[in-house]
């Protein structure tokens, strides 16, 4: 496949319920939860657009494409060919979305009073609602969570900030980050992120990455703090209705 190295990583982080790799494309499903879930990648010399389109709305799904830059071993021609062609028909280009990565050579010092569990508890699912994240959502997210092979699930003990990790490869990955809108700007989330690489480093990852959509340029900064630099990233091609 052509599917660059970030992108097939990602894919294997957050991965689909319903996976086919056929007509020039990887097509993945989950029920509509998530764009990340329910998008295709080109994949192939000649990827059929009407295939995809086919396989999404046989679905009830809006048919969507994850157009990648900056990926390492993906085939960029074929990426920006298919990228025009759905220009072409209409597509509209959404959601730019930045891939950051940090290094982990030593482990940050885990905070005191947040572990990092294999199952979320009560107060990890609880932040959602004050974050305005509907049950549909959350139960979706975590059931997509729930394929990765290794994963850990980290929230501080008033439950005003969680997060999630997945672990493989010598690489982790970091998901649903969120704070309490009241609790902002209070170093939560850092907490949150420290606990979380020091797990995975202790499980051996040597690296960590994170997707952010770009214009959230508050979550972009508190990154950047945090030590993540932009490696890459993508944006979505949207179906016209």
């Amino acid at each position: 496949m052509a599917i660059g190295t970030w992108a097939a990583r990602l894919a294997e982080d957050w991965p689909a319920a319903e996976v086919e790799v056929r007509d020039g494309w990887r097509l993945g499903a989950d029920a509509g939860i998530t764009r990340r879930a329910n998008s295709a990648l080109p994949a192939g010399p000649d990827p059929r657009i009407e295939r995809m389109e086919a396989f999404y709305r046989d679905r009830g799904i809006t048919p969507c494409v994850q157009v990648w830059s900056g990926d390492p071993g993906g085939d960029e021609a074929l990426v920006a060919r298919a990228d025009a062609a759905l220009e072409a028909r209409g597509y509209r280009a959404e959601q730019s979305t930045l891939l950051m990565t940090r290094p982990l050579g030593s482990a940050p010092a885990p905070p005191e009073g947040i572990g990092v569990l294999p199952a979320p508890g009560e107060r990890w699912r609880a932040v959602a609602e004050s974050v305005g994240e509907g049950p549909d959502r959350t139960r979706g997210a975590l059931r997509i969570l729930g394929r990765a092979p290794v994963v850990g699930y980290a929230v501080d003990a008033d439950g005003a900030a969680r997060g999630s990790v997945t672990v493989g490869g010598g690489r982790c990955g970091i998901f649903t980050m969120a704070t309490v809108p009241a609790e902002r700007g209070r170093g939560r989330a850092g907490r949150i992120m420290d606990a979380l690489l020091a797990w995975a480093h202790a499980k051996g990852a040597r690296e960590a990455y994170l997707v952010v959509e770009a214009d959230n340029t508050a979550a972009v900064r508190a990154y950047g703090r945090a030590g993540f630099t932009e490696t890459g990233g993508y944006r979505y091609r949207v179906a016209p209705d």
